[in-house]
C-alpha cells in the first residue's frame, strides 16, 4: 500500500478564500472481510496514514469515488480501520477482496476567520466575543459557509450576515454544505 498526501492547490477565483483547509489522504487499499462477523468488511488504514488521524473519530472520503463518512476504529494489528457499508461497497462497485483507491481529508488545521470576517467584526465586538467561545468545529462551518461561493457580493452578504447572526448569539450557519466541501477537496 502506498499513501500520499496531496494540498488542494488554490483555484484562482475572484474572490480569497480562507487558508488551505485539510490534507487529502490517498492510498489503495484491500477489502477484507471483517474477522469473526457474519458480514461486514473492514479497510485497513496503512500505518503512515493512521497515525496522521490519530484522534480523529470519523473519517470523510470518497472509495473508488463514492463519498463516504465513517468512524475509524482499531484494528486487530493495532492500527487504523475503515468499516464499508452495504451502501459504500455498491457506490464503489467493489466487494470484499478487491483493491479499492481511498481519498480521505486528514485532519483539519485550526479554523481563522477570513480578512473580511475579521474586518467585519471591528464594527460587531459580541460578535467576536462569541467567535471566540465557539468550537473549532463550529467556526469551520461559519468559514466554510463564507468560502461556499465565488461571487464576491454574495461573500459580502455572507459575511455580513455571519457578524449579525453572531451578535444575536446565533451559534451556528443555517446552510453549510459539508458534503460539498469535502468533495471539492478530495478532487481537487
Amino acid at each position: 500500500m502506498t499513501a500520499t498526501i496531496n494540498r488542494p492547490k488554490a483555484a484562482k477565483k475572484s474572490v480569497a478564500k480562507s487558508d488551505g483547509g485539510p490534507s487529502v489522504l490517498r492510498f489503495k487499499a484491500k477489502l477484507a472481510k471483517a474477522p469473526g462477523a457474519k458480514s461486514g468488511t473492514l479497510l485497513d488504514v496503512p500505518k503512515a496514514v493512521g497515525a496522521q488521524l490519530d484522534g480523529m473519530p470519523r473519517v470523510e472520503g470518497i472509495i473508488n469515488g463514492h463519498p463516504f463518512r465513517a468512524p475509524l476504529e482499531a484494528n486487530a494489528s493495532g492500527g487504523r480501520a475503515i468499516r464499508v457499508n452495504q451502501a459504500m461497497l455498491r457506490g464503489a462497485k467493489a466487494d470484499a477482496g478487491d483493491t479499492v483507491e481511498i481519498a480521505i481529508l486528514g485532519p483539519e488545521p485550526e479554523p481563522k476567520p477570513p480578512a473580511d470576517l475579521r474586518d467585519a467584526f471591528k464594527a460587531y465586538p459580541a460578535a467576536k466575543a462569541l467567535w471566540s467561545d465557539l468550537t473549532a468545529e463550529l467556526q469551520r462551518d461559519w468559514v466554510r459557509w463564507i468560502d461556499g461561493t465565488n461571487n464576491p457580493e454574495t461573500r459580502a452578504r455572507r459575511v455580513q450576515r455571519t457578524v449579525e447572526q453572531l451578535d444575536e448569539g446565533k451559534r451556528r450557519p443555517c446552510c453549510v454544505n459539508h458534503y460539498e466541501y469535502m468533495l471539492q477537496r478530495v478532487r481537487a
